[in-house]
């Protein structure tokens, strides 16, 4: 469960001012799942946080199958999630960094605020979720209007929602929070795990680079993610080289690192044999579709592979893990018991990687 914004005495008279903005009370209605016609998710963080979203939004697709869903994010969701068929509308913006779509919950002008209300308003939602402590989500639940607003408990704002859950366990996986959103309105449904999607376009785009540098269809193909949205989540770049190394000196195996949008990751171009990528988000998705394994660090490369299917060896923090990994099966998740990501060794993450693919083989092998 991701922690709460606690908010100081101004911020606690700025909320009380908001709390009265919904205008419809909290009087809990009776749903008709079928008569829900317009659902409002937000999710204003990262590139991970929208990837473990996907079963969430499976599920409100299952249980309100005559309902529109609209996802308020920032512009990756709609170029992740775009192929899916779990959003039918992406509400963002083009320039969150300095308005209400911002990280900063006090962030922007009243005009930005009042806007950000008619605009939701006006789509008329039955329902509307968000899974995070923190005061932000709270006010823009409220803004919405909608019928049925759900969300966490944590004391401050909570009267700007209809159905305030309480918290139960902080430690769980984030896909729980969300589905804990849904005991108002019964069990979730059983049903396969939902997927990332890659486009045709994306697809022969990908594979067009990689026929580029020569790298054919039956190779193993490792990719080597080596940034992360913050420093303290990145293992040093010199272990992720000696990784590179020794993975593009295997027979048959090469290695494709990806270099992020302000460069990082470029110094694996010093590692003989491996190839620099530094695609677009759509391209990345795509490119990690072609792999056959992702090592990484605790980032939204990994959840990615974690979207599409792709076995990943991430290292994590110590304790991290348990809130945050991938979706799906067969990843291994490196971390230290003490002394943070510098106390993981090479041989740790080399051995997970040689496993995985192992096991990866297996089984190819065994099917018909």
């Amino acid at each position: 469960m991701a922690h709460s914004l606690t908010p100081g005495v101004f911020r606690r008279l700025f909320l009380a001012s908001l709390a009265t903005i919904s205008g419809r009370g909290n009087r809990v209605a009776p749903v008709n799942a079928r008569a829900v016609r317009r659902i409002l998710v937000v999710e204003l963080w990262n590139i991970g946080d929208i990837v473990l979203l996907l079963p969430f939004l499976a599920q409100l697709k299952a249980i309100f199958p005559a309902a529109s869903i609209s996802l308020l994010a920032r512009p990756h969701a709609r170029e992740i999630l775009d192929g899916t068929g779990l959003v039918d509308e992406f509400i963002d913006d083009a320039a969150p960094s300095d308005n209400w779509l911002s990280l900063n919950p006090l962030l922007g002008g009243w005009k930005d605020l009042w806007k950000l209300r008619a605009d939701l308003r006006s789509r008329d939602f039955d329902l509307a979720f968000q899974c995070r402590l923190h005061v932000r989500e709270h006010v823009i639940l409220a803004m919405s209007g909608a019928g049925r607003r759900v969300g966490y408990a944590f004391g401050e704002g909570d009267t700007m929602l209809t159905d305030a859950i309480p918290v139960d366990d902080l430690h769980r996986h984030k896909v729980e929070d969300w589905m804990g959103l849904l005991a108002p309105f019964g069990d979730p449904v059983t049903m396969g795990n939902p997927g990332l999607s890659v486009s045709d376009k994306a697809r022969y785009g990908a594979r067009e680079f990689l026929d580029s540098h020569s790298i054919d269809e039956d190779c193993t193909l490792i990719g080597i993610h080596p940034g992360a949205s913050v420093a303290e989540k990145r293992w040093p770049i010199e272990r992720f080289a000696a990784v590179a190394e020794e993975a593009a000196s295997r027979p048959g195996t090469r290695v494709i690192a990806f270099a992020d949008p302000a460069g990082y990751g470029q110094q694996l171009s010093e590692v003989p044999g491996v190839v620099i990528a530094k695609p677009s988000l759509t391209g990345l998705v795509a490119l990690i579709d072609e792999c056959d394994l992702l090592i990484c660090n605790d980032s939204g490369p990994m959840h990615i592979a974690g979207g599409l299917g792709v076995p990943v060896v991430a290292v994590f923090s110590s304790g991290v893990a348990r809130w945050f990994a991938p979706l799906g099966e067969g990843h291994s998740l490196v971390s230290a018991d003490a002394g943070g990501l510098d106390a993981v060794p090479v041989e740790r993450v080399v051995r997970a990687a040689h496993e995985l693919l192992d096991l990866k083989s297996a089984r190819d092998i065994s099917r018909p």
